[in-house]
């Protein structure tokens, strides 16, 4: 049985799309009014596909656009990065020549190179006159607004369409525009001042849930709610890792094996194999002052709304949540300057602060060197003089419980993680996950 579930590239099958009703209808609306639009989103969470998507004359006549009145170009500016201008023309020009024959329309031949700004302005001209418009669809887009060889006179051209000619593009970028162009020269063109920036983020939650039910439909394979629940804790609502999360469910099924509550977790390796390397991809893009707020979810608020744009961190009841489970437990794996990370710990010696699950926990001087001094050797017993010593020093004291007592107050403090923290009867404490 094929796997129904992709997680390889741009969704290509019109019947495979799913979700983002919202965004399309605000990206068609605006597009039927002349308005160019900057879709920005982070790495694999569907640009691509929701481009291929629109450009579909099925989804055009659904959003209002009336067939061969307006004409959808999709160009992938892989193919122009390191492009000259007369490259970039002539790509615009064949690909709207055939976009517009194929519509219907028909053009005079043209007398000039196509290569050359003269040849698709006449292009467009005779478009205009038949009386359809143009919408350019510019997938990686800062690949193209990177491209060393095109100045701000090429884009203020491009600018110049748009007056002319009702022209609208749309754009797709990892970055918002005034951070993707290679020079300050080239942001100052007037081309980057007709986008309205549309943000492509998570899926809704209901966009989530039903993926599986979609995906599965007509399918001999089922998925209990048992594990959609499951998989939704483990991925959230991010498109890729649902469809890597349901790709090796049903690759489990397929072979035979037994998915029950119990044995859900043995999906967990496969599935954080492969988000591993996206993930790590978005992570070496961070700052370390970025990482440092990824890892403790909070800092300042710049810092914060950029993760967020990037779909790392959710608002959620007044505070910023990972968005998957997947993804907290990368960071927990990662070293990150200034903080000790252990389970649930993150701890911050400099600033003495500590946080679990995102949530700051309030402790004294003598529970903070306890923990610390746990966290600094997961899973292994550190021995009771070591953490008196960490706590007290070379000073006696003639308490035998003194260590004890703070043992339990630090797992009052910390509840309820206070499971934690294991005794190990004669010997001292470890910290280790209860089984």
């Amino acid at each position: 049985m094929i796997n129904p579930f992709y997680h390889r590239g741009a969704i290509r099958n019109a019947a495979d799309f799913h979700g983002r009703e919202t965004e399309i209808d605000q990206i068609t609306g605006l597009l039927r009014n002349g308005q160019s639009v900057s879709l920005i989103g982070s790495r694999r969470i569907g640009k691509s596909s929701l481009l291929i998507h629109l450009a579909r004359p099925e989804v055009q006549q659904a959003a209002g656009l009336k067939a061969g009145k307006t004409l959808f170009l999709l160009i992938d500016c892989q193919e122009l990065g390191g492009s000259p201008p007369e490259e970039v023309y002539e790509v615009l020009f064949f690909g709207l020549k055939n976009t517009a024959q194929d519509s219907g329309l028909v053009l005079e031949p043209s007398s000039q190179d196509a290569g050359t700004y003269r040849a698709l302005d006449r292009l467009l001209h005779q478009i205009s006159q038949k009386g359809a418009s143009v919408v350019v669809l510019l997938d990686e887009f800062e690949l193209l607004a990177a491209n060393e060889h095109l100045t701000p006179y090429f884009f203020a051209r491009l600018r110049g369409l748009t007056t002319k000619y009702g022209l609208a593009y749309l754009t797709a970028s990892q970055r918002p525009l005034f951070a993707i162009t290679a020079e300050e020269e080239i942001l100052s063109s007037p081309f980057f001042n007709i986008f309205v920036t549309l943000p492509l983020g998570l899926y809704t939650p209901e966009e989530a849930l039903s993926l599986f039910s979609k995906r599965l439909a007509d399918n001999k394979i089922t998925f209990t709610d048992e594990l959609v629940a499951y998989l939704l804790r483990l991925v959230g609502p991010h498109p890729f890792f649902l469809h890597l999360a349901g790709y090796h469910a049903y690759q489990a099924l397929t072979q035979g094996e037994t998915l029950t509550k119990s044995s859900f977790p043995q999906l967990d390796a496969a599935i954080e194999v492969e988000a591993d390397s996206h993930l790590g991809y978005l992570w070496q893009n961070l700052t370390p002052e970025e990482q440092y707020t990824l890892a403790i979810a909070n800092g300042p608020i710049d810092s914060l709304r950029l993760l967020e744009q990037q779909c790392l961190l959710v608002m959620d009841d007044a505070s910023y949540q990972y968005t998957s489970e997947i993804l907290q437990r990368f960071v927990r794996r990662q070293e990150v300057q200034g903080l000790i990370q252990t389970g649930p710990f993150v701890i911050d010696q400099q600033r003495h602060q500590v946080w679990a699950n995102q949530k700051e926990i309030s402790l004294t001087t003598s529970q903070f060197n306890i923990l610390v001094r746990l966290c600094e050797q997961p899973g292994q017993v550190v021995r009771g003089d070591d953490l008196e010593t960490a706590v007290w020093g070379d000073m006696l004291v003639d308490d035998p419980d003194r260590l004890k007592t703070l043992i339990k107050r630090l797992r009052r403090a910390i509840s309820p993680y206070d499971n934690w923290i294991i005794s190990e009867r004669g010997v001292g404490y470890a910290l280790r996950a209860p089984e």
